[in-house]
């Protein structure tokens, strides 16, 4: 089911046709073949150095997803925790992805959430808030770091 509205400009499909050799600015931090990961314009709660996993082909949502791409997507989510707890420290990790306006989806291209955790940070029930472009670039910085 679509739920993009006519002629929308898709701003992921934007971002993965820069791949594989991204602005500096653009906060991508793992680029796979079907795959990429990025440190996204915003922050939820209290919980900084999240990541957005999406697909560098364009899928709207969960159901336009290929099997096989499920794979890909778990890889390279596995590969974002585990930096993330060697670049912050987390104790923990969640992820979310959201599908359709009813689940909350506001970017009509398939994304998985992916965020580092502390106890009390105040994820669930945060507030979304850009991050300062010196910062994301920073945390971009780290993660690259701890995926080499």
């Amino acid at each position: 089911m679509k739920y993009s509205p006519s002629g929308y400009d898709c701003p992921f499909c934007r971002l993965a046709a820069t791949l594989p050799a991204p602005a500096p600015d653009s906060g991508i931090v793992l680029v796979a073949d079907r795959v990429f990961a990025f440190v996204p314009l915003h922050y939820y709660g209290g919980v900084r150095g999240n990541c957005l996993v999406a697909p560098r082909a364009h899928h709207e949502n969960l159901f336009d997803i290929p099997d096989d791409l499920g794979s890909d997507i778990f890889r390279v989510t596995r590969a974002l925790a585990n930096a993330m707890r060697e670049a912050f420290g987390c104790p923990g990790i969640s992820t979310r992805q959201h599908n359709g306006p009813a689940g909350d989806q506001d970017v009509w291209h398939y994304h998985l959430h992916v965020f580092p955790r502390f106890p009390g940070d105040g994820l669930w029930g945060g507030h979304k808030a850009p991050y300062a472009a010196d910062e994301r670039l920073e945390l971009a910085d780290r993660l690259r770091a701890a995926l080499r």
